[in-house]
């Protein structure tokens, strides 16, 4: 149960956040194709850079054990906040600008986010392939599942409570993750 919940919660908060951020960027990028292109190929190519980059951030912090994760889901935690606060004004700020600069400007606020955000799922396969390796196909199906759900299950919570608490949501499950990892 702690590994299914685990993945599962991942692929909640992930597309959650996915989809809060598309949301929030379609008035500053001007359409909602724009948003869609822009912010999704920015989540999924610096997750991917994320991802990627586990196994160095493993073995630069000296872990593989699970510890790693608290510090990514509390970069994660503190971006999110962030960027609920900061990023009104900054579409204020850039509103005016040519859509190349604009998307050029998502791309860098989504870069650390999404990055960070890559690194939770290979991080518990890593960890799982050392204590459950039999889980690792049901974790892989959990998390796809939960990527299937998590669209309308975001939306319906956007639809009553408003982006910022689906980021909220997003971040509340990260948390969630990272302490069934922990115990």
């Amino acid at each position: 149960r702690r590994w299914g919940g685990y993945f599962f919660l991942l692929g909640l908060a992930f597309l959650f956040i996915e989809m809060a951020f598309i949301q929030k960027f379609i008035l500053f990028l001007g359409h909602p194709l724009y948003s869609v292109t822009v912010v999704l190929a920015g989540f999924l190519i610096f997750a991917g850079f994320g991802s990627a980059a586990s196994a160095g951030v493993t073995r630069r912090l000296g872990s593989n054990d699970g510890s790693v994760l608290p510090l990514v889901v509390t970069a994660i935690t503190v971006l999110v906040l962030l960027y609920i606060v900061l990023l009104p004004p900054i579409f204020v700020l850039g509103i005016g600008w040519p859509d190349a600069s604009k998307a050029a400007l998502t791309l860098a606020l989504i870069a650390p986010l999404a990055f960070c955000m890559g690194l939770p799922f290979p991080l518990g396969l890593r960890h799982l392939a050392e204590t459950g390796p039999s889980f690792i196909p049901w974790a892989w199906g959990l998390n796809g599942f939960a990527s299937v759900v998590s669209a309308a299950a975001a939306t319906l919570l956007a639809v009553h409570l408003g982006f910022t608490a689906v980021l909220l949501v997003a971040v509340a499950c990260y948390l969630a993750a990272a302490l069934l990892l922990r115990r």
